[in-house]
């Protein structure tokens, strides 16, 4: 029992010392709190499909995963699942040289990150279906575990069956179905990392994980192509 509740209280603070920080940041950036949960506006559990809810990433984890991500003035990036947008100022904070984009289904938590956003020129949100949008316009695509699984993997088909240019795929928390990558054909595992603790103190009460791939299109069409 002692080592539960100690366990417990350290989960708590830490937990309460990482929120505080991501405020101090959010003020500076966005000029409000991004820390507040939303819930998923469609998600079925049972059946594997549906989104996620709108939970923002810590900073200090954003920063430890685009530490492996060069962006350029050459790319786009896209936030699949934007949320209230902590990706998004994170990037215009760290003086990102492409334009950005985030993708929201949840018109509310959509019209929350276009407000603090207006004040950035290079930051479109766009509210609305990840689904129906064209991929061929970005290039880095990001995605903080939006969907549930069979979600995903009708997200991955579908840029599978449209792109034709190569993209780099950053998946944080991807512990449920950032699997489903390996051995597919055109895609290649760039980075991977476990997270828990960061300088010392605890991002989570479990270990987390990102990675980060590429696709090619070019490459999934020459693997499909047998001998004659």
């Amino acid at each position: 029992m002692p080592v539960r509740f100690f366990k417990k209280a350290e989960n708590n603070l830490c937990f309460q010392f990482w929120n505080c920080v991501d405020l101090f940041y959010d003020m500076r950036i966005c000029g409000r709190s991004l820390v507040r949960y939303v819930p998923s506006v469609f998600r079925d559990d049972k059946a594997g499909v549906g989104s996620t809810g709108s939970q923002s990433t810590h900073y200090v984890i954003l920063k430890r995963i685009f530490s492996n991500v060069h962006l350029s003035s050459d790319d786009a990036f896209l936030d699949i699942g934007c949320g209230k947008g902590r990706v998004l100022a994170f990037l215009v904070s760290q003086k990102c040289p492409c334009p950005l984009y985030g993708v929201e289904l949840n018109e509310a938590v959509g019209k929350e990150a276009e407000k603090w956003a207006s004040r950035y020129k290079q930051i479109s949100i766009i509210i609305g279906d990840a689904f129906l949008l064209d991929y061929n316009k970005f290039t880095v695509l990001s995605l903080a575990r939006p969907f549930l699984p069979k979600t995903f993997y009708n997200c991955v088909d579908l840029l599978e069956s449209t792109l034709t240019h190569p993209i780099t795929l950053i998946y944080w928390y991807d512990q449920q179905s950032g699997n489903y990558l390996k051995n597919r054909s055109g895609w290649e595992l760039q980075t991977t990392e476990t997270v828990e603790r960061i300088n010392g103190i605890k991002i989570s009460s479990a270990y987390l994980r990102y990675s980060i791939w590429t696709f090619d299109p070019q490459k999934k069409e020459s693997s499909c192509i047998g001998p004659e």
